[in-house]
């Protein structure tokens, strides 16, 4: 008899758990468009339909919504009982929500329906926090019983807490920060209710953004979030990713102690090549301090000045045979700043081999800026970021959700354009755009148009002479434009994608 009536406990236990507290699951993950695994960062689920917001923060990659159409509701007002963690490893929290003070009984059974503890209390309307300790791992089941009615929360168990015992812990925020727990949401949410999820996960030590989901939520659910890497289209057949910032060099690394890195043959050469820490970084008019020893940075280059075959950095040869390779090409060449040396990139905080990054051609960054065709049909807008003027490019993937930039794909567009804080900026670039600021050009010692115009190195010769160089200013672009030797620009590095 004493069996039958346990049982009966726990079938109505688990039918009050169905009609009082249905919850919802999402459970993420996080995948490459190869379906190669990815781990998350944190995940972004905006509720559509209430304007509301939570973050899960790994390692949490679950998110329980109480389904407020399966509450019981007490004179036209909602009641929830939530709990979190949940499985926990021996003790849970409890928000008991009710919408006037209450005669108050908690009450844990086991899945046997037997009774492990109780507590009668009063508590006030609005929020009563609580923990639970169980010291055996199981199912169990709390039931909350008021004078109008009663909510059950199913808990499981993982742990072991030394003892059973609920312990009161106030009402309202108490002492218990909910809002900094992730893994239950104490948010309103009806099952139909719209939610927007996006992931974020870290590459090459900055956030990428995923493909965001939204949909109507009526189910628990596994939800995958699908990063494409941020990668740029340079011909029909090969992708590439950006350095993080534009080079530059320095012959005692910003010190006073002169330095050494790593070069192609394996020896070492003088001074450190490092990206800049920022995209919109520009050393200006402090390239006219150039020369073999100068203890800042430099990052405005003549053409093929590696440091091979006696090509330094620090070049101010008026003359432009005196750089590059004769009249060929660097393009997979020791001339070539990134085939030849090791360079710090301070976004990983690790030093890339020789080999690592290389030059653009002059035809990949006219199909770069022309050609290519990307997801949003933007290739480059121009623009303003933190202050400093300059080019915007896409990735291939862009989404115009992620920011609506103006002028798109306009060559006579002005620095006016868009205009980007910081906020937008970091959204932005987790989403992986580039940006080339208009760091001017140096002709021996002497640095000009500073934010007016941009000047980016290709790897292709126009002769003894010449070679490709990107310009573009406030109102023009070409990527093909010509550029005698010696004069210095702007080098942006790329590296291929396997």
């Amino acid at each position: 008899m004493k069996n039958c009536l346990q049982i009966w406990v726990l079938v109505c236990l688990m039918m009050a758990q169905t009609a009082f507290a249905q919850n919802i699951e999402l459970t993420f993950t996080g995948a490459d468009v190869a379906g190669k695994y990815v781990q998350l960062d944190s995940v972004r689920v905006e509720n559509i339909s209430r304007s509301w917001t939570e973050t899960l923060v790994y390692p949490d990659t679950v998110l329980t919504l109480t389904d407020e159409t399966g509450v019981n509701e007490v004179e036209g007002n909602t009641s929830s009982c939530i709990s979190y963690p949940n499985p926990f490893n021996g003790t849970s929290r409890i928000v008991l929500t009710l919408p006037q003070d209450e005669q108050l009984s908690l009450r844990v059974y086991n899945l046997a329906g037997q009774l492990v503890m109780e507590k009668h209390l009063p508590v006030e309307a609005g929020e009563s926090h609580f923990e639970v300790s169980l010291n055996h791992p199981q199912v169990y089941f709390l039931v909350a019983q008021t004078t109008h009615g009663r909510l059950v929360q199913k808990l499981i168990n993982t742990g072991h807490s030394g003892t059973n015992g609920i312990v009161y812990r106030g009402t309202n925020s108490g002492t218990i920060l909910v809002k900094t727990q992730k893994l239950l949401s104490s948010k309103p949410f009806q099952k139909g209710d719209v939610l927007k999820m996006t992931g974020y996960t870290t590459y090459d030590n900055r956030s990428v953004v995923s493909e965001a989901i939204q949909q109507s939520q009526t189910e628990s659910e596994m939800l995958t979030m699908v990063f494409a890497l941020p990668v740029f289209s340079v011909s029909a057949t090969t992708q590439v990713v950006f350095s993080p910032g534009n080079l530059q060099w320095s012959a005692t690394n910003g010190g006073n102690t002169a330095t050494t890195h790593a070069v192609a043959d394996s020896s070492t050469a003088a001074g450190t090549w490092r990206f800049a820490p920022n995209q919109w970084d520009t050393i200006g008019a402090g390239n006219s301090n150039i020369d073999s020893s100068y203890t800042g940075w430099i990052d405005l280059f003549g053409w093929g000045t590696s440091g091979y075959n006696n090509k330094y950095p620090y070049m101010t040869s008026t003359n432009p045979t005196d750089y590059g390779n004769e009249d060929n090409n660097i393009s997979g060449t020791n001339y070539d700043w990134g085939v030849y040396n090791a360079i710090y990139n301070p976004k990983t905080n690790t030093t890339d081999v020789p080999g690592t990054w290389r030059t653009l051609t002059k035809d990949e960054w006219t199909y770069l800026l022309n050609t290519r065709v990307t997801t949003s049909r933007i290739r480059y807008a121009k623009g303003t970021v933190m202050g400093v003027s300059g080019l915007i490019i896409v990735p291939d993937n862009w989404s115009n959700a992620v920011y609506a930039l103006d002028s798109t794909n306009t060559k006579t567009a002005t620095w006016t354009s868009n205009i980007i804080n910081a906020d937008n900026w970091a959204e932005i670039e987790a989403a992986g755009c580039v940006f080339l600021p208009a760091a001017g050009n140096r002709s021996g010692a002497s640095v000009r148009n500073i934010g007016s115009g941009g000047y980016y190195w290709s790897a292709t010769s126009m002769g003894k002479y010449d070679a490709y160089v990107l310009c573009f200013n406030s109102s023009s672009l070409d990527p093909s434009a010509s550029g005698s030797r010696n004069l210095a620009c702007s080098v942006r590095l790329v590296k291929d994608v396997q």
